[in-house]
């Protein structure tokens, strides 16, 4: 199967002795979903007894999307006799004794600690549309990743995909990567529609009909598809929230509440009550 040269570049960095966490895509059409699904049916093949994850948001559009593209892939290549897919246990089982468990990484509020994955072991992780997924789901896969490394003198390495988003990606990848300032064990290859000789005319012809917002995303791949002069708080200002190097370390400082006492959250609980705030009487006020 023929790649396209970003993917060979992905490829590149996951196979380096560097690179741990690889984020891919940017937009849609760059073959994000075909990329993931090799890089696991190689490591599998490659390395027998190993155990990989295969992770999206909701198992449900696991199975509908990425598991489909791997199954479609797998049957392209003549690999369909190499492996059987378990539908009750989520399960790809591979000959030679390699597995692929496709995991469900919703942030559940029964489970806000992802306490389910605590005793899981895996030799690598593929998160496709990542984005979807909370950056602790990101962190706590990456922590599980330990099975047979020592074995086979791999290094951990995690493959996410993804679209435009304004959250941690944004944060931890795109803003970073743009500044020049991105951590070494990261890496992050921008794949566009226009980088895919293989897509349907018609898949671009309709992405370019999108409403202006969406063709910057999903088309163009660009993070800042809505920033807005007249915005009240720019989207690196928010990225920034826990590393205020803007604000002056000396000096009289403001703060301005909005305590909505007379609002109601979830339930029918004042919404700073769920937060543990007190807020006496007359706190409406701006106070300095």
């Amino acid at each position: 199967m023929k790649l396209l040269p970003k993917q060979k570049n992905a490829i590149y960095y996951l196979k380096d002795a560097v690179t741990e966490e690889i984020l891919y895509g940017g937009a849609a059409g760059g073959g994000k979903s075909r990329l993931g699904c090799l890089w696991l049916m190689e490591m599998c093949q490659k390395y027998p007894g190993t155990r990989w994850l295969m992770g999206r948001s909701k198992l449900k559009h696991l199975r509908e999307t990425t598991l489909k593209t791997f199954l479609e892939t797998a049957g392209e290549l003549g690999l369909a006799v190499q492996f059987r897919y378990n539908a009750q246990e989520h399960v790809i089982y591979w000959n030679n004794g390699s597995e692929i468990l496709l995991k469900d990484l919703h942030l559940y509020p029964s489970d806000p600690n992802f306490d389910s994955l605590g005793s899981l072991e895996i030799t690598g992780a593929f998160i496709d549309e990542c984005n979807q997924v909370s950056y602790a789901a990101w962190q706590v896969v990456k922590s599980r990743i330990r099975y047979r490394l020592t074995q086979y003198k791999l290094m951990p390495k995690m493959l996410g995909t993804c679209n435009p988003a304004k959250n941690w990606v944004y944060k931890e990848f795109y803003k970073p990567y743009r500044d020049k300032a991105l951590d070494p064990y990261r890496c992050f290859i921008k794949s566009l529609p226009a980088d895919n000789p293989f897509l349907p005319k018609s898949t671009v012809a309709a992405m370019l009909r999108f409403d202006t917002v969406k063709r910057e995303r999903l088309y163009h791949g660009n993070w800042e598809y809505d920033d807005d002069p007249a915005t009240l708080i720019d989207a690196d200002s928010i990225a920034d929230y826990f590393n205020p190097v803007h604000i002056a370390p000396e000096g009289r400082k403001y703060m301005t509440i909005d305590v909505a006492r007379k609002g109601r959250g979830q339930n029918g609980v004042p919404r700073l009550a769920r937060l543990g705030v007190h807020t006496p009487r007359g706190a409406g006020r701006i106070a300095d």
